[in-house]
């Protein structure tokens, strides 16, 4: 009995953690919350251990079978046929579609969503790894990849690590062995062919997925991808969407920035940052721009929606003299009773095709295009690497700013972003010191070469001047150098809690 109500309120305080929709079943919710909790413990860890992947698979895999079961969570889920009523539709590449979920309520489309994002990420990870034909993928599934598996196809399999039940002794072949899970884009298209998913449940599987194609050296298909999420983008917004971005390109057009959506925001940025990893500058930078531009127009946030942003409520003297004299006993015992109430705590989110005020969370994302524009004209090269060093060195300051201002109004973490703009501060004081390091050589090399040269028709005329002129340019680099030191040491206290995650943002990393 005590393991029992130990496990039970295991149960209850995973279900606070990672909340479930109240109107799935038991074992529904079990999967969905057990199955979530896997997936963070990794991510959180950085690092899977041995069986974990197969086991958010169990627990996912078992969720979805529930969820799209007619006789138990899937009632009124309906299957999308072709006109007629000939049968389920079907797409080439794609299989059967997804199906019209229109009929569930906006927890159970979240729940959904959730399952299916969360089996896209297992298969991404599996990608490459194959276990025994016939056997179901769990926690204890061996798994091999393909070239531990000894055959035609590979003459020279690799070993497989010791394990202490023997299985390296006994390796599959080729013709006893499949994939371990479906690609990570079944999944992926699953939530783009459903009808019912929100425009921004849609973006979050297209941008997942042309992501996936871009790893996976698809760039024709991660280009198509791309422009999809354009598409979903434009689909809600308010003005036709001709008149507000040019779908080919993914570029906001100018005097329309009051038509903007937050999805169309987050695709055209995602669109300008795969341009500039692949070196398309040229495309990359009027995406960014015009991104920048249309951030910069947006609305200021009404005071109700900064106080709820902040997660701070203003309470009168009467409420907070209350709230001190409350007794310690009465506390404890509210709390108790709220670890046992059930609570509907799955956060829905909006679809997006809304416009974002300009709050502080806005104002980070702002100040990360900066840190791309940057970028990009510093890795153009020539006269242009100065102005990339001053749009860096604008988007720190910028950054600090924020983080001081969420300091003052105890803005809260994640959603209202200032682990965000602490990772932006932190990778934009690096490409800072790479970029100033970077002139100081390029300007000791000038000097050098003045030093050496014999000035105008080899008389040395001109010479001291080009000294003098390559001598302040390096002192104006070191002094530089030494300012990004002082802005260090200025924003350590902002970036004390921030954990090294190789480069969260995403930065193009493009400085060389």
């Amino acid at each position: 009995m005590f393991w029992m109500v130990w496990y039970g309120v295991q149960e209850i305080e995973l279900e606070h953690d990672f909340p479930t929709p109240v109107e799935w079943g038991f074992r529904a919710r079990w999967d969905g919350r057990n199955g979530k909790c896997v997936l963070w413990r990794i991510s959180a860890r950085g690092f899977a251990r041995e069986g974990e992947w197969g086991l958010a698979y169990e627990y996912l895999s078992n969720l979805q079978e529930r969820l799209e079961n007619p006789r138990r969570e899937g009632k009124r889920l309906k299957e999308q046929e072709v006109a007629g009523g000939n049968g389920a539709l079907l797409v080439d590449g794609v299989g059967k579609i997804g199906y019209d979920i229109n009929a569930k309520s906006e927890q159970w489309k979240q729940g959904y969503w959730e399952c299916l994002m969360g089996l896209a990420k297992v298969a991404e990870y599996l990608d490459g790894h194959v276990k025994r034909k016939g056997k179901e993928l769990n926690s204890r599934t061996k798994l091999y990849t393909w070239e531990n598996i000894p055959g035609p196809q590979n003459p020279r399999p690799v070993a497989v690590p010791w394990d202490k039940d023997g299985a390296h002794l006994n390796v599959p072949t080729f013709n006893e062995v499949e994939a371990a899970m479906e690609a990570p884009e079944a999944y992926y298209l699953r939530i783009l062919t459903s009808k019912g998913f929100s425009n921004r449940q849609r973006l979050d599987a297209a941008l997942a997925c042309a992501d996936w194609y871009d790893y996976k050296n698809l760039r024709e298909t991660a280009a198509g991808m791309y422009d999809w999420a354009i598409d979903i983008a434009a689909g809600g917004l308010p003005e036709g969407a001709d008149h507000v971005v040019d779908i080919q390109t993914g570029v906001i057009n100018a005097g329309k920035e009051r038509f903007v959506s937050e999805n169309l925001l987050r695709a055209s940025t995602a669109l300008g940052v795969w341009h500039a990893k692949h070196g398309e500058v040229k495309e990359a930078l009027p995406i960014f721009l015009s991104v920048l531009r249309a951030r910069k127009a947006l609305p200021p946030a009404p005071p109700h929606f900064q106080s709820l942003a902040s997660g701070q409520k203003r309470m009168t003297p009467a409420e907070r003299e209350a709230q001190t004299t409350r007794s310690v006993v009465q506390g404890y015992l509210q709390n108790f009773i709220d670890f046992f109430r059930e609570s509907d705590k799955l956060n829905v989110q909006t679809s997006g095709d809304e416009q974002p005020f300009h709050s502080l969370k806005e104002a980070c994302e702002e100040v990360g295009v900066m840190t791309y524009i940057g970028e990009i004209l510093f890795a153009t090269g020539g006269q242009e690497r100065e102005k990339g060093l001053s749009w860096t060195r604008d988007s720190v300051d910028a950054a600090e700013a924020v983080l001081w201002l969420m300091d003052d109004q105890r803005a809260g973490q994640g959603e209202n972003g200032r682990d965000r703009c602490r990772e932006c501060l932190s990778t934009g004081l690096e490409n800072w010191q790479q970029m100033a390091r970077q002139m100081t050589r390029l300007a000791r090399q000038k000097k050098e070469e003045a030093q050496q040269s014999r000035g105008w028709l080899g008389l040395g005329i001109g010479q001291s001047s080009a000294v003098e002129k390559a001598t302040e340019e390096v002192q104006k680099w070191e002094e530089e150098e030494g300012q990004i030191d002082l802005k260090r040491q200025k924003t350590a206290s902002l970036l004390s809690i921030l954990k090294p995650t190789g480069n969260p943002f995403g930065m193009i990393s493009t400085v060389t």
